[in-house]
């Protein structure tokens, strides 16, 4: 066959035709006719077979393909559909597919690749269940090759339909969010009652030329005789910075559970609980060949939104070991142009893996602490996560195992503690409260 041709010969065909060969050949010496009719048959079915392969590949050539999927859950499932338009009059038998997608992601239910029939001037429909996780994941391309019935001859293979990225935002419970509220409170650490412009309820005093009437309590003034008005709680409002590490050591753990993307639910969680309290907030995202960051200090609904879009951009197929400290590095200078001049805290999630990463991180805390800023590192522990879904008795001999591991991120820790820098460090399950009650120790000062 041709270097450039699009249907090639198996071996059977090859085998398929030697016999021919020597059927006609017996035939022809031996003058029996019936071994020629065999021949000539045979050889007619694997001409027609090399025409039909041949009509499979010109119409794979045109095959429609796209990809839709129902709205994407992290932590959760949903459909993937792959489309393929067969606008041919003849139906396509024996087509094999393969979908390519990233490795990052996986299907519970439904086969990435197997063995299809499409039907004449038809669509046929390839139904997946995606076990969604926190990312833009790649689907496609389709590889689509045909054959014919008797495995004879085949196509090259195919590419069909576009790249398409599946972007899959971090979830968050509201019950988490509730907690906070709650636990912020539980603890003391909400803001300083003082009245002030506010929407909580503060106290009542007797009205005084220049309040204003909508303030008026007119049920409380019957009552004492008096015009009353109501005050309403100062909030104290405040400017947050969180520089999330998405470099590879963060994707230590089991699928849908590593660092980064419980990191990531904690932070989109803190983002709506700070919304919420009307503060100003900032996402950085680094480690990646991309950073991702919002270009300022945000608030409210719009902030929390664009946070929600950088995370959900994360790239894990683009996440490669590198160099974490001019990636890091990289960050801190983003954050030096957006960085107000007035006391703001500075929360760096990130997993410290070496001396030459903890020097870097330290030089920067020391830094943005003399620019009178409240910094502090929130260091999560990497075997905490690995553990996650493990029995009892296999979380022991993990951590023994392990050992090394969490001795040297507890060291670093205490050596950015006796430096003077804020350090916290947390597993899966405490690192929104965590973070949370840093924020809220700052809030009345």
């Amino acid at each position: 066959m041709a270097e450039d041709s699009v249907v090639y010969a198996t071996h059977r065909a090859r085998l398929a035709v030697i016999l021919i060969f020597f059927i006609l050949l017996t035939g022809f010496l031996s003058s029996r006719i019936q071994l020629i009719t065999i021949g000539l048959v045979s050889l007619s079915l694997v001409l027609g077979m090399r025409a039909y392969v041949s009509y499979m590949a010109a119409s794979l050539r045109d095959l429609e393909v796209e990809f839709e999927h129902d709205p994407p859950l992290d932590a959760g499932e949903f459909e993937v559909r792959v489309v393929l338009r067969n606008r041919g009059l003849i139906p396509l038998g024996f087509v094999e597919y393969n979908l390519r997608h990233s490795p990052f992601i996986k299907f519970s239910k439904g086969a990435t690749r197997g063995f299809i029939i499409l039907p004449a001037r038809s669509e046929t429909v390839i139904r997946l269940i995606c076990s969604g996780r926190v990312g833009r994941h790649r689907i496609g391309p389709v590889e689509i090759q045909a054959r014919d019935i008797f495995g004879l001859y085949r196509t090259r293979t195919f590419k069909a339909g576009s790249i398409t990225y599946i972007k899959i935002p971090p979830s968050y419970s509201v019950a988490v969010l509730r907690r906070l509220m709650a636990y912020a409170r539980s603890l003391g650490l909400s803001r300083s009652r003082a009245s002030g412009t506010g929407v909580e309820f503060h106290s009542m005093r007797e009205y005084r030329p220049g309040d204003e009437l909508k303030r008026v309590e007119w049920r409380k003034s019957v009552k004492f005789n008096k015009l009353v008005v109501k005050l309403t709680e100062r909030e104290a409002q405040q400017n947050v910075y969180i520089l999330l590490d998405s470099s590879h050591i963060m994707l230590s753990g089991p699928y849908a559970r590593t660092v980064f993307e419980h990191m990531a639910r904690a932070v989109t969680a803190i983002l709506a609980y700070l919304s919420q309290r009307g503060d100003n907030f900032q996402l950085i995202i680094f480690g990646g060949p991309e950073m991702y960051g919002m270009p300022s200090l945000m608030r409210a609904t719009r902030g929390f939104r664009v946070s929600v879009e950088n995370i959900s951009n994360v790239n894990f197929e683009e996440i490669a070991p590198g160099d974490r400290v001019e990636s890091l590095m990289s960050a801190y200078k983003f954050l030096l142009r957006t960085l107000r001049r007035e006391r703001n805290i500075v929360i760096i999630i990130t997993v410290i893996d070496s001396q030459e990463y903890l020097e870097a991180l330290l030089k920067i805390s020391k830094e943005l602490i003399g620019l009178r800023n409240i910094v502090y590192i929130v260091n999560p522990i990497i075997t905490s996560y690995d553990m996650v879904g493990l029995p009892v008795w296999a979380r022991g001999l993990y951590m023994v195992k392990t050992y090394g591991i969490l001795r040297n991120q507890l060291n670093y820790s205490r050596i950015l503690s006796k430096e003077g820098v804020n350090t916290v460090v947390v597993s899966s399950l405490d690192a929104p409260f965590k973070i949370a009650r840093l924020i809220e120790l700052h809030r009345s000062r």
